[in-house]
């Protein structure tokens, strides 16, 4: 069921996002002083020899799914709009850094620190933060309702 959602968000908002992330890379990996353009939806590091092209899955969007759907049924979680969307926008500014993390890697260690980062530690490190969202949010909840938390 997860992974038709994610499919079904991802071609719905993923172009966009791709465009919008593409071009904060572009900004970020310019401010660091790496050379670099943007064509369309790629990055190009004229460097390095190398296009990297964004597309909806980089967008982090399997992560924003994965928040929303724990946080809409999450039993006890007390659903308020403005957390949710903290905590998207939050996942969506971390992803953006992991790309740009990963792109700036490869510029200066090359593509076995790229792939390590990219596909093994950022995910992780995505995944960590949306469990780290939920758990805050859970605790507000409890906060708010005058609950203290039995472990």
């Amino acid at each position: 069921m997860f992974p038709v959602v994610t499919l079904l968000i991802g071609f719905a908002v993923g172009k966009p996002l791709t465009r919008i992330e593409a071009s904060n890379i572009h900004l970020l990996l310019g401010t660091f002083g790496i050379d670099n353009y943007l064509i369309g939806k790629q990055v190009y590091l004229p460097t390095d020899r190398i296009s990297f092209e964004i597309t909806w899955q980089c967008s982090g969007t399997f992560s924003m799914t994965l928040y929303t759907l724990i946080y809409l049924f999450l039993p006890g979680l007390k659903k308020k709009p403005l957390e949710w969307l903290f905590g998207v926008s939050t996942l969506y500014i971390a992803n953006i850094f992991r790309v740009f993390f990963s792109i700036y890697l490869y510029h200066r260690f090359g593509k076995g620190a790229f792939n390590t980062f990219h596909y093994t530690i950022g995910p992780i490190l995505l995944f960590l933060l949306v469990v780290f969202l939920i758990a805050n949010a859970f605790l507000l909840g409890l906060r708010s309702s005058g609950k203290s938390p039995k472990f």
